[in-house]
């Protein structure tokens, strides 16, 4: 994985201008696990392009990838656990530095509530300069489902969508153009206010999801975080057959090959190639009997293939 570092002044404003002429990509989706994260303290200078904070004294299982059948995507999901209201844990991506705010086609994500009270639930949270070439402009951007629940509250026991872009209401950590600081009604902005306002905002820093500061006794799962043109799957990284192998990398997933053997090279692992050897001819099981041997059974096989009988029921015994 590549580490991209995080740019600031003019390297990002050089980077938003770039992204400005660029045609639109297509909508691209990406699965993060456990193996794509790594995890610091709050207020440590990101060393990867996905990390998971929590503030000192927050446990590390404050966020978990966990399995979830009824996940939006796939069978898994981001899970966010803050005991006390002084916890707190984010996850933050780093791929998004120097994109203008105006080019942001869609944000998005889905939530669970499993515990917790007063509507709350993880929130959003976007690093932006709005000033662009001025000296100073960095904010965090808030969005939450609980100042956005004109068309639906926010539930325990559901997964909720919502969407932040367009007529989503934001908060800022500072005041900005046309907006004051702080979650009170007086400062709420929509996204499309916060760009009209703020033409010449970038994204500075981390884009993603956070939980905490006041929001004891909540459990939260995220998944089908959409950031423009990309959506995160949040996923559980699974090794089905236990061979120490993790599904995505395993060329067998339902047959133990902690070796990866894979004699033809064709990226089937033997143990589930039914053509292992890839001469085009589909691997015979191999014989258990041998009666199976005799009268020219031998020469039926192929996996393993033998010369004569003999060599046929010799095998056989060995195996027995």
């Amino acid at each position: 994985m590549h580490i991209k570092k995080l740019l600031a002044g003019a390297a990002a404003l050089a980077l938003a201008g770039l992204a400005g002429t660029l045609p639109a990509a297509a909508a691209d989706s990406e699965v993060v696990t456990e193996g794509d994260v790594t995890r610091q303290v709050e207020n440590t200078p990101p060393t990867d392009d996905w990390v998971l904070y929590t503030r000192t004294g927050t446990p590390p299982t404050a966020g978990a990838f966990v399995d979830d059948a009824d996940a939006p995507l796939g069978t898994g999901s981001l899970q966010l656990t803050t005991v006390t209201g002084s916890e707190k844990v984010f996850l933050f991506n780093y791929d998004h530095i120097g994109t203008d705010l105006g080019d942001v086609d869609d944000i998005s994500y889905s939530t669970y509530r499993q515990a917790g009270s007063a509507q709350q639930v993880a929130a959003l949270n976007l690093q932006v300069d709005y000033n662009g070439a001025a000296a100073g402009g960095f904010t965090t951007l808030v969005y939450e489902p609980v100042y956005n629940n004109a068309t639906q509250p926010v539930v325990t026991g559901v997964w909720q969508d919502w969407s932040a872009d367009g007529s989503g209401r934001w908060w800022s950590t500072q005041p900005i153009n046309g907006q004051g600081a702080g979650a009170t009604v007086a400062n709420f902005r929509t996204w499309d206010q916060i760009v009209a306002n703020n033409p010449d905002a970038v994204i500075l820093g981390g884009v993603g999801v956070n939980q905490g500061s006041g929001n004891p006794g909540l459990v939260s799962n995220v998944d089908a975080l959409t950031f423009d043109e990309t959506t995160y799957d949040f996923e559980l990284v699974k090794d089905t057959d236990g061979d120490g192998v993790e599904d995505g990398d395993d060329n067998c997933i339902n047959d133990t090959n902690p070796d990866q053997a894979d004699a033809d090279g064709d990226g089937q692992g033997d143990p589930c190639d039914p053509d292992d050897d890839g001469d085009g001819i589909p691997d015979t099981a191999p014989p258990t009997d041998k009666d199976q041997c005799k009268k020219g059974g031998y020469a039926t096989f192929n996996n393993p293939s033998f010369k004569n009988q003999g060599q046929c029921v010799s095998y056989v015994a060995a195996q027995q």
